[in-house]
């Protein structure tokens, strides 16, 4: 992947999708695997948004069966086992765990119920996942071994516990970032850094966006016969020389990254302040979330106060009465701004929906709008708006194939399998822990990287000493995918900065790496390193 921002004013596009992160790049993927000819342009890095300020997992919508929400229980019982398949090297099973106590809703009886219709409703869930990857029903254990194998659930009233299977992602960004791969593979133009100022319009029909490219300041028109804007909250910014609007509320979410160690299951529980949170293993620590804001947020408001993670933090305490969190134990805040809706009884809550609209209904050709919340269904989505686009263009509709087709680096079948053979033929000169991160990172794409390392010696180096992470990675990211800052380096292209600031030392040899590819100035050098410290100074206590 190279930036040519000349290619983004060559041509008229089929598509234009504005908006980097899950959402829009499963869309310029769909489109571009089925034939149109599509661009795509992110205000920051691909995936820095939402994307990247999520829990973690890959949910199978057993949530939704407490609602009988039948169809979003299967559509995510369905997109959980096409990421499986489609990337079966990112993505583990995990088992979550809820406590059980007397409750006609929430009990034995009503968990019994859920999963026997779960089990219905995931009939053929496992079907063409690899082995390794395949979910169990799930199942209820009685007080006594509830309380033995999960003792940090809170036992007054305990009568059980529901366990289950989902998938965690080891690799979260880097999941994200293989769509962008996938679409970039497939003949889509991309290009990070380029922020959409307003619409191409030409009487009442959009025809493109006026964008500049961030890192010269020029200024650009990307024409498209139609645009998806796919950048969330913000959406209405770009809508609003249209007049029109998505009306859409925004609330605040955050989880936290933390330096507690954590068990081999995630935990749940349900809060006095009547909030689910989980206590999720990733990367040996313990990643806690969600947390909802109780009041509509602006766009601006996406810093989290002293007070909304003191308010956070005392009711994880009181969810899990053994966890006794204090902010010292935050390494790093996810947060951002998600749509909202208000619930029956008047409680502001996310939007568990995603949000597709064509704004020919609002009078204005040639735009739609998508936003969503919900990392497990985004591919169904992508699928949904391009076959609605081939409508829009008039063209004959083209089967989408995404959920069957892997994903770069997805033809590892057994990562596991896929390790061992790469540790006999690559371990030699590599920290022991590297090659199991490169093959979650890269899946058999690993091959790559290494033999970057290979023709390079001191690019097998280890970055930081308690993290896999190989110079080699960081030179891939600058030469191969788009990597322009510091910051897009070792937050997103690899997991340097996953559980926050890696120090100062380690940013020091990060930029020498990343600055000698890109012929930083020392002055520039600098200014990155200051940059990543501002980016976890806006997300640490």
């Amino acid at each position: 992947m190279i930036r040519d921002i000349d290619r983004l004013t060559s041509r008229t596009f089929d598509l234009l999708v504005v908006g980097g992160g899950i959402y829009g790049l499963s869309i310029a993927y769909d489109g571009a695997q089925r034939g149109l000819s599509v661009a795509l342009i992110e205000r920051e890095d691909f995936g820095s948004g939402n994307s990247f300020n999520h829990l973690r997992t890959i949910h199978g919508g057993l949530r939704y069966l407490q609602t009988f929400d039948i169809p979003r229980a299967r559509e995510s019982i369905r997109e959980r086992a096409a990421l499986a398949r489609m990337a079966p090297y990112a993505v583990r099973p995990l088992p979550f765990v809820v406590p059980l106590y007397r409750s006609l809703t929430a009990g034995k009886v009503a968990m019994r119920f859920g999963f026997a219709l779960d089990r219905l409703l995931g009939f053929g869930r496992n079907s063409g996942v690899p082995t390794a990857l395949r979910v169990p029903a799930g199942r209820i254990v009685s007080r006594g071994d509830a309380a033995l194998r999960y003792p940090g659930l809170r036992r007054q009233g305990l009568t059980g516990a529901a366990v289950w299977h989902d998938y965690i992602t080891p690799e979260s960004d880097r999941l994200t970032f293989s769509f962008a791969i996938a679409a970039h593979e497939h003949g889509a133009v991309l290009a990070n850094y380029v922020e959409a100022l307003s619409p191409l319009v030409d009487r009442r029909r959009v025809r493109g966006m006026h964008a500049r490219d961030l890192q010269t300041g020029r200024d650009l028109e990307v024409a498209a016969h139609l645009t998806v804007i796919a950048t969330g909250g913000s959406a209405d910014h770009l809508l609003a020389p249209l007049g029109v609007s998505t009306g859409m509320q925004l609330l605040k979410t955050m989880n936290l990254v933390t330096r507690r160690e954590a068990g081999e299951e995630a935990l749940g529980g349900r809060s006095p302040s009547g909030r689910h949170f989980f206590l999720v293993p990733w990367r040996g620590r313990a990643l806690m979330g969600t947390w909802q804001a109780d009041r509509t947020a602006e766009q601006a408001d996406v810093d989290v106060t002293n007070e909304e993670l003191g308010s956070f933090i005392a009711d994880l305490n009181q969810t899990f009465p053994n966890l006794d969190l204090t902010s010292a134990d935050v390494s790093l805040i996810h947060r951002g701004l998600v749509p909202a809706v208000r619930s029956a009884s008047g409680r502001l809550t996310l939007d568990s929906r995603e949000r597709v609209r064509d704004h020919a209904i609002d009078g204005i050709e040639g735009v739609m709008s998508v936003a969503g919340t919900k990392y497990t269904t985004a591919r169904a989505v992508a699928e949904h708006v391009i076959s609605r686009s081939f409508h829009k263009l008039q063209r004959a509709v083209s089967p989408c194939r995404t959920q069957t087709t892997a994903l770069p680096g997805g033809s590892v079948r057994d990562p596991l399998l896929t390790i061992a053979e790469a540790r006999r033929d690559h371990d030699v000169g590599l920290p022991s822990d590297t090659i199991p991160h490169l093959v979650a990172a890269y899946g058999s794409r690993y091959r790559d990287v290494l033999a970057l390392a290979h023709d390079r010696p001191e690019s097998r180096v280890r970055m930081a000493a308690d993290f896999p992470v190989i110079a080699a990675q960081l030179l891939w990211a600058v030469r191969k995918e788009m990597a322009v800052s510091l910051s897009d380096a070792v937050i997103r292209r690899t997991p340097l900065g996953a559980l926050g600031y890696p120090g100062d030392d380690v940013m020091e040899r990060a930029a020498a790496v990343v600055g000698n590819e890109l012929r930083w100035s020392d002055e520039r050098r600098r200014a990155e390193i200051a940059a990543v410290r501002q980016f976890y100074s806006r997300r640490t206590t």
